[in-house]
This record gives C-alpha cells, sequence and structure tokens, in this order.
C-alpha cells in the first residue's frame, strides 16, 4: 500500500484535472497527499511579466504567488471533503524534472499522480515541458490521468479545475508485458488501485517479419513454425505472470503485430479497460527516452489513465 502521493500542478486548470484521482486514492490507502508546484516567474498563474520586477524582488513575487496558489489549492480540496494529511510546497525554478524527483524522494513519496496531454507535445505550462524527464528519473509509479476533451471542446489552460474526490478502483487493467523486470514489478504495484472485482489482461506483442522476407517457400514455413513457436511461448510466459496480479479474473494472450503500440491502444479500445499498467525501459531494463518508444505512443493515444514505472538500473 502507499502512504505518500505527489502531485505537481503549475497553476493550470489541466493540471489540476489530476487532483479527483489523487484524492480518491489517498482516501481509499489512507495516504497523505504533497502539493508541489515551482516558484516560475513568468508562469501561468498570473505572476509578473518580466518587465515588471527584476532579479531577487521577480523571485520573491514568484514564490508567494505560488504559496498563495496552494493555498487556495488546499482551501478546495478542505472543501471538496477531503480529510487526509495535506502538504505544501513550492521548489525553485530551473531543472524543474530534477527538482521534482529530489523533493518527491525528499518528503518519502512513493507514488506520484499527474495529468498528460493527448495530442501532440507535452507544452502546458512547466509541468508539461517537464514531464517527460519527471517520468524517466521518477524512482516510484506515476499514474498519468488523461482528461477527456469531449465534444472538441479544449480543456482551458487558466481557471481553476472543480476539485472532487474520485475513490473508486479501476474495474479492467491492462498488461503489456515483453519479459521487463519493471513491466513485471507492475503486477504487484498496481494491485492497490485495483477494485476488488477487477479483472486483467495480459498481453505480450510479438513482432511478424517483413513482408516478403522469405521468397523462398521453405524459408516460409519455418518461419511460419517459428512464429507458432513464439506465441506458445509467450503464453507460457504470460501464464507464470498470472498469480501475481491480485485481480479477481485475469485473461493472458499474445498478440502479432508490427507495431506494438497500436497492437496496445487496439487491445484498450476492444476490451473497454479503464487502465494501462506498464513499463517505460525496454526488455532487460535498458532505460529508453520516452520520445518515440512503445511506452510514449501508448501515453499520448490512451483514452484512459496509464500508470508507468521504470525499473531502476541495478548499480554496478
Amino acid at each position: 500500500m502507499y502512504r505518500k502521493i505527489l502531485v505537481p500542478l503549475d497553476g493550470s486548470h489541466f493540471s489540476e484535472l489530476a487532483l479527483p484521482r489523487a484524492l480518491g486514492l489517498a482516501q481509499r490507502w489512507d495516504a497523505d497527499v504533497e502539493l508541489v508546484t515551482v516558484a516560475n516567474p513568468g508562469g501561468v498563474r498570473r505572476l509578473p511579466e518580466p518587465t515588471e520586477l527584476i532579479g531577487d524582488e521577480s523571485r520573491d513575487r514568484a514564490k508567494g504567488e505560488a504559496r498563495d496558489y496552494l493555498s487556495s489549492v488546499e482551501s478546495r480540496v478542505r472543501e471538496a471533503g477531503f480529510e487526509g494529511e495535506l502538504g505544501r510546497t513550492v521548489i525553485p525554478s530551473g531543472n524543474v524534472s530534477s527538482s521534482l524527483v529530489r523533493h518527491l524522494r525528499d518528503v518519502g513519496a512513493d507514488f506520484a499522480v499527474m495529468t498528460t496531454h493527448g495530442r501532440g507535445p507535452l507544452e502546458r505550462g512547466w509541468l508539461g515541458s517537464s514531464a517527460d524527464g519527471f517520468i524517466r528519473r521518477s524512482p516510484v509509479p506515476v499514474l498519468l490521468v488523461r482528461p477527456r476533451e469531449e465534444d472538441g471542446e479544449e480543456i482551458p489552460e487558466s481557471g481553476t479545475a472543480p476539485v472532487e474526490v474520485h475513490p473508486t478502483g479501476f474495474r479492467k487493467v491492462l498488461f503489456p508485458l515483453d519479459g521487463s523486470p519493471g513491466g513485471e514489478r507492475l503486477l504487484e504495484l498496481a494491485s492497490p488501485l485495483l477494485d476488488e472485482e477487477a479483472r486483467a489482461l495480459l498481453l505480450r506483442v510479438i513482432t511478424p517479419p517483413v513482408p516478403g522476407t522469405y521468397p523462398y517457400l521453405p524459408h516460409l514455413v519455418q518461419d511460419t513454425q517459428d512464429r507458432e513457436a513464439q506465441k506458445e511461448a509467450g503464453l507460457e510466459y504470460l501464464q507464470g505472470l498470472v498469480d501475481r496480479t491480485a485481480a479477481a479474473e485475469v485473461d493472458a494472450r499474445v498478440v502479432s503485430a508490427a507495431q506494438p503500440a497500436v497492437a496496445i491502444l487496439r487491445a484498450v479500445d476492444e476490451e473497454g479497460v479503464d487502465l494501462v499498467a506498464m513499463s517505460t525501459a525496454g526488455r532487460g531494463g535498458v532505460a529508453r527516452l520516452l520520445l518515440g518508444s512503445v511506452a510514449d505512443k501508448v501515453i499520448r493515444g490512451a483514452p484512459v489513465p496509464v500508470l508507468v514505472f521504470r525499473e531502476p538500473e541495478e548499480k554496478k
């Protein structure tokens, strides 16, 4: 069970849409919540223009604005009925992703919840531009909430988001697994997020050969046999992991697809899952930048929350 949830906020309406899920999880786990923002001159929250103030005066003004902002968020959280421990911290501007990870360690947070943008680069405020770095560096699981943009309307940058407590657990979770330690650990790390009657789908995607690679018939036959063996081995691998998830029902499936991210997103749509849990590292635990990776494509394309985790590399 998790004991403290970090929620990074950048002053935008968009970032605050992580609060209902974070507060709901905190209520379920009896966990503390740590709200954190950055003293960022010229940031989202009506901070002074660069020409208004300079030097220390500008930095002091930014810190004051940031503290006032977190205080207003706390007031709305309390009005929503959340009674748990609630911390508020303003960190200095600079390398935001590194500062967030450092603060996470300092306060002993073991889980994080934040919003992520679905289309194009993450550009909303400092949080958007720093999200990838934070996800790559975080030593704890991060739940990325994807706010829905209904009827083609853009979620506004400014204004305040309605603060509610969303206590419902996830009912169906998809685990894309490629044999990496991080992916397998998520079977256990995701358990506290699940509803008592939750169902899980363990998915292994194998990549088929490029069409035309084997024009010689005996080679094509051999390749077909190899793929069947891959599927059997993949299913055997998944069956060996079934007992490691706390879901009430578990299904294991192996699919063949040239683009793993497309296969994963198709499963999200066809199976009606409400959570994807996956590692941000590839097979063998080799960490990769999110940009261009399977995890990145799923994060940007999934219409449901995505729980990500990077298994720390072993120190040599």
